[in-house]
């Protein structure tokens, strides 16, 4: 029966997880560094973080029980954040591919179905050029004698034309 009994000067002593005294822990803010500290009987315990002026994490630690850091989870942030950040890149990436497939299947099919609707149109390589402005309103009469009004499309006068002595004006252009 002895060997049943536990003697009276052993007794064996629990030790409580250290996860008991992160939570227990208690939150202390320096303002000094933006920072959230945990403390259990005036030691670190647990996560402490902080963010820099912008509101980005710039500072996460995991503290072991005695105190001492043990992870430096701001790698795994990083790593988290850049793993987002790529997987929303790959699918604005996809969709961009696949708005594109379609314009170039619209532009493939589109000749097709108006095959006989473009032959008035010729087709000189100037695309890219805008189409002229011409203001409505304005008569276009340059054969005309209309001689009192100069036209802004008139040609310009030759040296010939001067009435002035033969001397040329020095705002009209150089001849070649």
């Amino acid at each position: 029966m002895s060997s049943c009994q536990h003697p009276q000067n052993s007794q064996l002593k629990v030790k409580s997880p250290s996860i008991y005294k992160a939570w227990d822990a208690r939150y202390h803010y320096d303002s000094a560094n933006r920072m959230m500290i945990p403390k259990y009987d005036n030691y670190q315990v647990g996560l402490a973080w902080g963010r820099d002026e912008q509101g980005r994490m710039n500072y996460a630690q995991y503290y072991n029980g005695q105190g001492k850091p043990q992870d430096d989870l701001l790698v795994l942030h990083k790593d988290k954040l850049d793993q987002e950040r790529g997987q929303r890149w790959d699918e604005l990436n996809r969709a961009r591919i696949e708005t594109l497939t379609e314009r170039l299947l619209n532009m493939q099919t589109e000749p097709e179905e108006n095959e006989g609707a473009d032959d008035a149109v010729e087709d000189d390589g100037m695309d890219f050029l805008p189409t002229p402005f011409i203001p409505a309103g304005l008569d276009m009469d340059i054969g005309s004698d209309s001689s009192e009004v100069d036209s802004p499309f008139s040609p310009i006068p030759d040296s010939s034309d001067m009435g002035d002595g033969g001397e040329p004006s020095p705002f009209l252009p150089l001849t070649p």
